[in-house]
């Protein structure tokens, strides 16, 4: 396999990518869990890929199995029917009911309500503690007055 092939298959990749919406390789390579050095080197045409690795670009570019070998050989890809990467996609877990107060809350407001309930649960164990009359004082001594 030349270098021309190589050079061709990266041109391809990174047009691909540009159109489904990644316009930067390290969240492309992070969506496809590779190295932003090993998919630079595809697309730059420096080195050829393993098998698995070409199946794996091939499925997350929408292309047909076998595309990349005909792109190698100097053919063109055949694209499979795919949704386009959405700029603001859609959360992946709902909260439970819609009027939920911290749905739409920011993440500061969140963290103010955690640290706000962990502090409530402490001050509540140091009360239901300092309301025994006998038994361990919170030194882990028993109480002198037994």
């Amino acid at each position: 396999m030349d270098g021309d092939a190589l050079e061709r298959l990266g041109h391809h990749i990174v047009s691909r990518r540009v159109a489904l919406g990644y316009r930067n390789r390290t969240d492309f390579a992070d969506s496809l869990q590779f190295t932003v050095r090993t998919l630079s080197d595809i697309e730059n045409g420096v080195r050829k890929a393993s098998p698995g690795t070409y199946a794996m670009l091939e499925n997350k570019l929408g292309w047909a199995p076998g595309s990349i070998d005909t792109i190698l050989s100097g053919g063109e890809p055949k694209e499979l029917v795919v949704k386009l990467r959405r700029d603001n996609p859609e959360p992946r877990h709902r909260s439970f009911t819609t009027d939920d107060a911290l749905a739409g809350a920011t993440t500061e407001e969140l963290l103010l309500e955690l640290r706000r309930r962990i502090i409530r649960s402490r001050n509540r164990r140091r009360d239901t503690w300092d309301d025994w009359d006998d038994g361990l004082e919170p030194q882990g001594y028993w109480s002198e007055e037994n």
